[in-house]
C-alpha cells in the first residue's frame, strides 16, 4: 500500500510514551481507503487508553462501509465516545483521558474523500502543489489562526496551542450537539494527495515546509519519513504522527488543439464567381420534362372545401343518434323500477364500523408532544400524568436521535387488551437515550430495529423480555459485522427501589 496509502508514528524527542495513533487500511477489497489520526489526551497512561478504544471502534465499525459514508463516521466517533465514557466509569484513575482525531474515507471508485475530525488534529489536501486545510482546529489558537487573527508563525508559538475545546470523551452523547464533531466530503481526484496529522507535526514545520517535501516526486514512505524527520529536526517536542493517501489514478490528459495541416483540412469548395452567377440567375429556365408516372394531380380549394363539410354533417348525425339511444335506455330502466314490486330490490351492504379502543388522556399527551416536538430532548414530568400511564398500543419513535428524560417516576403499564411492546424504535432511530422511566407487566419492555438505545435508569417491572434488538439486512446478502461493545448494567441500588 506504500505506493498509495503510507502512515507513521514517532514518539519524539521530548516524551517518553507515545499517546498517537494511526489508521491507514483499505477495507471492501480495496474499495476504499480509510485513514486517520488520533492523538490521546490525559496523561501517560489516559491518552494512550483512550486513544486505543477509539482505533478499536473506528475498525470495528467500519469493516465495511456504506452508502451514507458521513452518517457511518458519525455514529462510529459516537461510539467511541461512549466507550471512553464507559472505561472511565470502571477505572478512576482514566477519569481524565480522552482523544482528539480525524478520520477520513475514500471512496477510490467515484475520486470522492469524506471526513469527521474533533479537536486539533488535522487534514490538508494537496492537489497542483497547493496544501488546503480542510479541516478546523478546535482550540482557542485555532480558531485565532483560522479566523486570520494570528499568523501561523505566532499560533506555533503560542503557550495555549495546545488548549483543545473538543474532543472525544469529554461528554455525554445527548450533551453533544450536531456540530460537535466536523464533517464534510471532497472531490479527491487523480493525483491529489491528503495529508493527515498530530499537532507534533504542525506544531513543529510550518506549511512551508510541508509542501515542500509533499512536492517532491518521492514515494509516500519516504515523504513520511521526511516530515517526521522534520518535526524532530525542529524540536520534536510531542509525537508526531503522519498519515498519506494519493489517488493513484493516472490524470486524465486532453489533446491539445492543433492547426489544420494539408492533410487533414476538409476539401475546397468550388465558389461560383460573382458575375458569373449574376449572369446564371438571369438566364431562363429550361422547362421541366415530367413522365406520366411522376404526375401528381392535387385537388381544387372547392373540392377540400366539400369534402370537409360532408364529414363534419356525418359526425353530427352520428352523435345524435348516441344520444337518442341513451335517452331510450334511460326511460325504459325508469319504467322498469316503477312497475317494480317493492322489497324486490336488495340494499346495499351494511358498512360496519369496527371500534377501536381510542388512547386516554395521558397517553395521548405524551404520543401528541412526540408528535410536535422539533427538537431532539423530550422532557416528561410526573406532574403531567396520572400514573400510571395506560398504554393501548406502542410508543413508536422514529426520530434520528432522541433523549427522553423523565422528572419524577413515570410507570407505564398496558392497559387489559394490549399485548404488544411499550416502546418501539423505527429502523430510522440511530441514537436514542431514555433516562428513567419504569416499565411494567409488558411482555416486551422496548423493541429496537437497530442498536440504537441507550438506557439510563430504566427500570423493567415484571417484564419477560426487558429488551429485543432486531436488524434488518438486505435480502440474499452476506451480512458482516458485529455488535457494538455496550454494555448494560445492573444497578444494584436501583433494583431496590
Amino acid at each position: 500500500m506504500a505506493d498509495h496509502l503510507f502512515g507513521i508514528t514517532d514518539t519524539g524527542k521530548v516524551r517518553d510514551n507515545n499517546e498517537d495513533v494511526f489508521i491507514a487500511q483499505e477495507v471492501m477489497n480495496g474499495q476504499f481507503l480509510i485513514a486517520g489520526v488520533i492523538d490521546g489526551v490525559g496523561g501517560y497512561e489516559g491518552g494512550e487508553v483512550a486513544a486505543a478504544i477509539t482505533k478499536e471502534v473506528i475498525l470495528t465499525e467500519l469493516t465495511s462501509i456504506g452508502t451514507d459514508v458521513i452518517t457511518q463516521l458519525s455514529l462510529a466517533f459516537s461510539l467511541a465516545n461512549e466507550e471512553i465514557l464507559a472505561r472511565k466509569l470502571l477505572d478512576p484513575k482514566l477519569e481524565d483521558m480522552a482523544c482528539v482525531a480525524t478520520l477520513a474515507v475514500i471512496d477510490r471508485e467515484n475520486n470522492l474523500l469524506h471526513y469527521i475530525h474533533v479537536g486539533d488534529t488535522r487534514l490538508y489536501l494537496f492537489r497542483d502543489n497547493s496544501l488546503v486545510k480542510l479541516s478546523k482546529d478546535q482550540s482557542f489558537v485555532g480558531f485565532l489562526e483560522d479566523s486570520g487573527r494570528l499568523t501561523e508563525e505566532a499560533a506555533m508559538q503560542h503557550p495555549r496551542r495546545n488548549q483543545i475545546n473538543q474532543a472525544l470523551g469529554l461528554s455525554s452523547t445527548e450533551e453533544i450537539s450536531d456540530a460537535y464533531c466536523e464533517t464534510g466530503s471532497s472531490p479527491f481526484l487523480p493525483a491529489d494527495l491528503i495529508l493527515i496529522c498530530s499537532d507534533g507535526l504542525t506544531d513543529m514545520v510550518p506549511q512551508s515546509g510541508i509542501i515542500t517535501i509533499l512536492g517532491t516526486d518521492a514515494a509516500l514512505t519516504v515523504k513520511g519519513k521526511q516530515l517526521i524527520e522534520a518535526a524532530n529536526d525542529a524540536g520534536g517536542k510531542d509525537n508526531v504522527t503522519v498519515v498519506l493517501a494519493m489517488n493513484d489514478k493516472a490524470p486524465v490528459l486532453h489533446d491539445i488543439s492543433r492547426p489544420l495541416t494539408e492533410a487533414t483540412a476538409p476539401a475546397e469548395k468550388t465558389l461560383i464567381p460573382v458575375q458569373e452567377a449574376k449572369t446564371r440567375v438571369n438566364e431562363p429556365l429550361a422547362p421541366v420534362k415530367e413522365s406520366p408516372a411522376s404526375v401528381i394531380n392535387y385537388p381544387s380549394s372547392a373540392a377540400i372545401k366539400q369534402e370537409e363539410t360532408r364529414g363534419k354533417t356525418a359526425n353530427h348525425n352520428g352523435l345524435l343518434l348516441l344520444l337518442s339511444i341513451l335517452c331510450v335506455l334511460f326511460l325504459a330502466t325508469s319504467i322498469w323500477l316503477l312497475l317494480k314490486p317493492p322489497g324486490s330490490v336488495k340494499p346495499a351492504a351494511a358498512v360496519v364500523a369496527v371500534h377501536q379502543p381510542g388512547s386516554n388522556p395521558e397517553e395521548k399527551l405524551i404520543r401528541d408532544m412526540l408528535l410536535k416536538l422539533k427538537g431532539d430532548t423530550l422532557l416528561l414530568s410526573a406532574d403531567q400524568f396520572k400514573n400510571p400511564v395506560k398504554l393501548s398500543q406502542s410508543l413508536t419513535i422514529d426520530k434520528d436521535t432522541l433523549v427522553i428524560k423523565t422528572k419524577g417516576p413515570i410507570i407505564f403499564q398496558p392497559d387489559s387488551a394490549y399485548k404488544g411492546p411499550a416502546v418501539t424504535l423505527s429502523s430510522n432511530c440511530k441514537y436514542i437515550v431514555i433516562n428513567q422511566l419504569v416499565l411494567e407487566n409488558f411482555e416486551t419492555g422496548i423493541v429496537s430495529y437497530k442498536n440504537a438505545a441507550e438506557l439510563k435508569n430504566v427500570r423493567f417491572n415484571n417484564c419477560k423480555y426487558p429488551l429485543q434488538v432486531s436488524f434488518q439486512f438486505p435480502d440474499h446478502s452476506f451480512i458482516n459485522g458485529r455488535m457494538s461493545k455496550r454494555p448494560y448494567l445492573a444497578d444494584s441500588l436501583l433494583r431496590k427501589l
